[in-house]
């Protein structure tokens, strides 16, 4: 059950610093981290689940709540193994179940479900306070980043061309460090017409249609991101956003995050 409850007071304000391109052919714009430490927020969820719908409106509500780009990356991960039990959830992808579970090896002992909430490699649980996420997260954005990300962005008709650089400063952090991409996407909305939630209209926010990575970072703290993201037909264009963020592959710290929606908007 979802008992997570917050009330925080903010507007949205990127973490990162966009400069507009030219408008034709295509948009560029340049991605860049803040010096300070940003973490990624990983919710797991699923449309055939009872308990997940709260846990969308709790994340879609965040950057209201004063959770900003700049304080937390906010990704919505829609997991698979609820397809066979009567609506399959069109979001979903076996890549993000599987996430899910290499995640809960070191978030929650293992244990796998939904909703689950993982900031910065650990699991929130089902009872975390206001005050407690607060403090966790100042406590964070208070240390500086020991990765930064760089990366310009082109789109050009229906892709996303990605190309920059991750440098991870902290030497003994570089052997575990790896990078990912992920295109999200905003104000989506699904009639839902069988399972748990059926008859239910369920609204969705930041949830990833696309992860790329991982990419490797040398030991020389060097990692390079060239990716080409095809745009899908079905996806809005002025509600993509995209992340690029770098973490532990042992326990999922977060060693710097960024993002902006939309990609190259204003």
């Amino acid at each position: 059950m979802w008992k997570i409850g917050f009330s925080l007071a903010a507007a949205l304000i990127a973490s990162s610093t966009w400069a507009g391109g030219p408008e034709a052919p295509g948009k560029s714009c340049r991605l860049q981290s803040s010096e300070h430490r940003v973490p990624v927020l990983e919710l797991y969820t699923s449309e055939g689940c009872s308990s997940c719908p709260p846990a969308d409106r709790w994340l879609s509500g965040l950057p209201q709540r004063g959770i900003s780009a700049d304080t937390a990356v906010l990704l919505a991960f829609h997991v698979d193994y609820w397809n066979g039990l009567g609506w399959p959830d069109r979001f979903s992808n076996p890549a993000f179940s599987a996430r899910q579970r290499e995640v809960a090896a070191y978030a929650s002992n293992g244990v796998v479900f939904t909703p689950q909430v993982v900031l910065d490699g650990r699991s929130l649980g089902v009872a975390y306070s206001l005050d407690t996420l607060t403090d966790r997260l100042a406590r964070i954005n208070r240390e500086p980043a020991p990765a930064s990300i760089s990366a310009n962005i082109v789109a050009v008709g229906k892709q996303l061309r990605v190309s920059g650089e991750v440098q991870v400063a902290d030497r003994s952090a570089r052997r575990d460090a790896r990078a990912w991409i992920a295109v999200f996407e905003q104000g989506l909305s699904t009639r839902v017409r069988a399972g748990e939630n059926a008859g239910r209209m369920l609204q969705h926010d930041f949830v990833v249609r696309e992860l790329a990575g991982p990419f490797p970072v040398g030991a020389d703290g060097h990692g390079r991101i060239d990716q080409i993201i095809p745009m899908r037909a079905e996806w809005a264009d002025a509600q993509i956003g995209l992340a690029i963020f770098v973490q532990h592959r042992d326990d999922g710290g977060t060693l710097q995050a960024a993002s902006s929606f939309p990609i190259c908007g204003p």
